[in-house]
């Protein structure tokens, strides 16, 4: 870690919990954000594919980030990612996120495809130039039309100053790259559901973004792979194994993962049901067997990990 690090751990983003009618189910978010707080979270986030950002109109997306701000209530710092499909927008939407708790924000892509990298970095840098706060870069490879490589990431983060953290969901290798190229001062957070967590922490990222199935195990993890104790780090390399099964089951498509991943947290909540936003997977019995079969072996090992109370 570099005395420049604004921001490290785990931030789990969260999943959008909606009543019968289709507006947002209040109690099942606060109960959402409390769960994230008692497994030792370090910061949340919403508005990614996780929060269904992508079915929600601005209305809805300013409802999420006002409600989940004041729900979190300053407790742990808040980030927001930022998916509206012009410079202009983005700037206002991150603004407005600012007046609602947000400490940074995670700009998406323009919508499309066709972007050269040029494009990309005339976008970025145009929008964070225009705030006064700590921006993100989210590189999407594998879900996003548009991603930068490596080298442009690194030229993007040395030309704009306050762009001084990645939500990088590419490979490993390729993170690592960028990381090394400037010498730790960037703050980059995995994602994927922490498929490669070791990895990049190893590589000298900040932390994981992931959605909350495995979040006490993955705080765990990070105070482990970041304690410099050897011991510490074998137990943490031991309980990536025990998750991935279920990691990999939830980030095999982002339907999927909304599918079930939501219904896995519902059942960590206490929740009754799960009301979808069409359009949605329908679960299946097959795939609802599954996920309660990976469900139990993750509850398994947090008990072995964390103790009885998990």
């Amino acid at each position: 870690m570099t005395e420049r690090r604004r921001s490290r751990g785990v931030y789990p983003v969260l999943y959008a919990f909606f009543d019968a009618a289709g507006h947002l189910d209040r109690a099942a978010m606060a109960a959402q954000v409390e769960h994230c707080v008692a497994a030792g979270a370090h910061g949340v986030m919403v508005l990614g594919l996780v929060t269904e950002v992508h079915k929600m109109d601005e209305a809805g997306r300013r409802g999420v980030v006002s409600m989940v701000g004041e729900l979190v209530a300053g407790r742990v710092p808040y980030a927001v990612t930022i998916g509206e499909p012009d410079i202009d927008g983005q700037v206002a939407f991150a603004k407005f996120a600012r007046t609602q708790g947000a400490d940074w924000v995670i700009l998406q892509p323009p919508p499309g495809i066709g972007h050269t990298e040029a494009d990309l970095a005339r976008h970025f840098g145009a929008v964070a130039d225009r705030l006064d706060m700590p921006v993100a870069i989210q590189n999407n490879p594998v879900n996003l039309a548009s991603a930068m490589s490596a080298d442009g990431l690194v030229t993007l983060l040395r030309a704009h100053p306050n762009i001084s953290l990645l939500k990088a969901e590419g490979w490993s290798v390729d993170i690592a790259r960028v990381i090394a190229a400037l010498n730790g001062e960037v703050d980059a957070f995995g994602g994927h559901g922490g498929l490669e967590f070791v990895s990049l922490i190893e590589s000298g990222g900040a932390g994981l973004i992931p959605a909350p199935d495995c979040l006490a195990l993955q705080v765990f993890m990070f105070e482990a792979l970041t304690s410099g104790d050897p011991a510490r780090v074998a137990q943490a390399r031991a309980v990536h194994k025990e998750i991935l099964p279920l990691v990999v089951f939830m980030t095999r498509s982002i339907p999927g993962l909304l599918c079930y991943g939501k219904r896995l947290m519902a059942r960590r909540l206490g929740l009754a049901e799960v009301h979808d936003l069409q359009p949605a997977l329908t679960p299946s019995a097959f795939g609802l067997a599954q996920m309660e079969r990976l469900l139990g072996d993750v509850q398994a090992a947090e008990r072995r990990y964390l103790g009885p109370g998990g």
